[in-house]
């Protein structure tokens, strides 16, 4: 943060249940550091953490400034101009509200996964004009059709609009920052696009079960991901940000459909298919939820 060529910022480092050993090494480094940076303790050290959404409101509701972004602990940002980019769209774009950079994604053996992270977003304007030095304008329509979301290393929105929406959805402790993004998205008068990587994504280590996600069972990320959703749907304005929710949630279902039939409950792959069909229509998978049905029916018969 101290090598950003902008300088007026304030670094708010919200410590969720980290370790004695962890909070004390913050403190010293805190000792080294301006009054520009602070650390906000929750819990008891060595707790159980009340989770990312509570920790990133707590963030917010500190913040003193117009605009807020954010840096998970285990990413970084590559750019010095990262913020002094950001602060020259919203200042000179009073009506954007919400802006994006971009971002390569490192695995934990330290090769490249993904050298953007919204690829399809950055191959939309690639043959445009900026619309600003630092980027484009992108219509909500577009940003829905590119598909995907920003992960928050790579997110600014003004502080209005971060309250406007009530911040992260406190019920949920996993794709909180997909739940953000699309309802930021639909509050936002105009979103700014950044095609410049400006980050970097470290992705976890897929064997280790000490990172969130890893802490739920993979019917138990799709059940997540299925209700994180259903909210979006139920919060936003926009019917395409609904719509694009709708059709992800029945991608989950059918994902469910097929994995409780592969370990042989059938009965629940079954109710799982039709409320995929009722998310996301298709003849195919009309075809495939009444097969499953005809074999429930056998099986009663045979019973």
């Amino acid at each position: 943060m101290r090598s950003q060529t902008f300088a007026g910022f304030e670094v708010i480092v919200v410590d969720d249940g980290s370790d004695a050993a962890s909070r004390q090494a913050c403190a010293d480094l805190l000792g080294r550091l301006d009054g520009r940076f602070r650390v906000i303790e929750l819990g008891t050290a060595g707790g159980p953490g009340y989770g990312p959404s509570i920790a990133r409101n707590t963030g917010i509701d500190a913040a003193t400034g117009d605009i807020i972004t954010f840096c998970d602990d285990d990413d970084f940002w590559t750019g010095d101009t990262h913020l002094a980019a950001m602060v020259d769209v919203f200042d000179s774009q009073p009506d954007v509200d919400l802006y994006i950079g971009n971002q390569i994604a490192v695995s934990h053996l330290g090769a490249t996964e993904r050298t953007h992270w919204l690829p399809a977003l950055v191959e939309m304007v690639a043959a445009r004009p900026r619309t600003h030095a630092h980027g484009y304008r992108i219509p909500l329509a577009e940003l829905v059709r590119a598909g995907g979301f920003a992960q928050l290393n790579i997110l600014a929105l003004r502080r209005t609009t971060a309250q406007a929406i009530g911040g992260f959805w406190t019920r949920t402790s996993y794709e909180e920052d997909r739940d953000f993004f699309w309802r930021a998205a639909d509050a936002a008068r105009a979103v700014f696009f950044n095609p410049d990587v400006v980050a970097q994504h470290n992705v976890p280590d897929p064997s280790r079960q000490n990172n969130l996600s890893r802490r739920f069972s993979q019917a138990e990320r799709w059940l997540l991901s299925a209700l994180v959703s259903q909210h979006i749907a139920m919060k936003v304005d926009s019917t395409a940000i609904r719509a694009l929710c709708l059709s992800y949630e029945g991608d989950i279902l059918r994902r469910l459909s097929r994995y409780w039939s592969s370990e042989g409950k059938h009965a629940l792959g079954w109710q799982y298919a039709r409320r995929a069909l009722a998310a996301r229509v298709s003849l195919k998978w009309a075809l495939y939820t009444a097969a499953l049905g005809c074999r429930q029916l056998l099986r009663k018969g045979q019973a």
